[in-house]
């Protein structure tokens, strides 16, 4: 335990690219805190990106506001260097531009973990900043990997890339307090079933490339297509659509209210890097799901079982349209991918080797290990 490795708190500092509303903070960061206090360490978090900055940055134009708010973004970043702290946490990246020059500034001064669950090491960039793209310098993963005394990956495909670099890696997914994230109860209603999907701008073309399912769909049953985070309002000609705003606060609400949650994505090296999360979220409150069979969601889903994987848009079509006709199969597949996520993807099966690796990194401290 940490306690054994000083008799004080183990002070660590949280590097993040975002505030709260970005879920990777959320769920991979900001809901292990309490178990990492219990465990002896005292983390103090520092998001590069505030929530109104978070907000901007996926708005088209607003370029001045932009670079204003990455200018007061840095200024904070390197006085919160300044602090005093034993060990050092990195998500994703320290700072998004340019070589990784506070990594390798921390990795002399404390033992450093990395956590990423995205394929970062690749060129991505969203449509509102893609002319600044070229900052950017994805190929420094690789080096801030090597620099970290232990590294967390989101999901196998990620942590098979961060072996080539480092034998410190321990996998671990994104996973969900399953306390909080739960069924709402369902009361009775005669209106048609609702399909959600839950995403970000950048992932709206994988909701537009089911379009053609969906109009058919409409064609032959009724049922209201719920979207959420697409920065834009999204029609479909004979497709009744509610574009519902997101908001932190009704994040849980937003997903359990929905019959029936859809994930869909391409195949592509960008895709392989995900770590399912939707998918886990809609499981988690009992909302059955036809998700891509894509990378780690045929781990997540066992299709018949506890969801269903459509990979052509026939597939698509075929386990939609029974899924809106069959309440008694929604329950069931709900059901039990709600009990997939509590053994597998839930908060407290995964805190322990979170704590682990922290406790890890503690003892290079001690040791004077970096």
């Amino acid at each position: 335990m940490a306690a054994a490795v000083s008799e004080r708190p183990v002070k660590v500092l949280a590097l993040l690219p975002f505030s709260e509303e970005a879920a990777s903070v959320r769920f991979r960061v900001l809901q292990f805190l309490p178990f990492l206090t219990t465990a002896g360490f005292d983390v103090e978090t520092h998001a590069l990106i505030d929530t109104d900055a978070f907000r901007l940055l996926y708005k088209r134009g607003h370029k001045l506001e932009k670079v204003a708010a990455l200018v007061s973004s840095t200024s904070n970043r390197i006085r919160a260097l300044r602090r005093t702290y034993d060990l050092a946490l990195i998500h994703r990246e320290a700072y998004p531009l340019g070589q990784p020059v506070i990594e390798r500034w921390l990795a002399r001064r404390v033992p450093m973990v990395f956590d990423f669950d995205d394929a970062i090491y690749l060129q991505n960039a969203s449509d509102a900043n893609r002319e600044v793209s070229f900052l950017k310098r994805p190929a420094k993963t690789a080096e801030i990997v090597a620099l970290s005394t232990a590294v967390i990956a989101g999901n196998a495909h990620l942590g098979e890339y961060a072996r080539r670099y480092s034998p410190r890696v321990t996998v671990i997914p994104t996973c969900v307090d399953t306390s909080v994230w739960a069924p709402l109860p369902r009361p009775s209603r005669s209106g048609p079933p609702v399909i959600g999907w839950i995403g970000t701008p950048t992932t709206t073309p994988y909701l537009l490339a089911l379009q053609p399912v969906f109009e058919a769909l409409a064609r032959a049953t009724p049922f209201i297509l719920r979207i959420s985070g697409s920065g834009t309002a999204v029609s479909m000609p004979g497709v009744t659509i509610e574009n519902v705003p997101w908001t932190l606060a009704g994040e849980i609400e937003l997903f359990a209210s929905c019959d029936i949650g859809v994930y869909p994505m391409p195949t592509d090296e960008w895709t392989l890097g995900k770590c399912g999360f939707k998918a886990i979220q809609f499981m988690a409150c009992a909302v059955p799901v036809v998700a891509s069979p894509v990378g780690v969601n045929t781990t997540i889903i066992t299709h018949g079982v506890d969801g269903l994987l459509a990979a052509t848009h026939d597939e698509w079509l075929r386990h939609l349209t029974m899924l809106t006709g069959d309440a008694a199969a929604r329950q069931r597949l709900g059901a039990a991918g709600r009990q997939r996520i509590e053994s597998a993807y839930s908060l407290r099966v995964h805190a322990p080797s979170v704590i682990a690796v922290f406790e890890g990194a503690a003892q290079a401290l001690h040791a004077g290990v970096r």
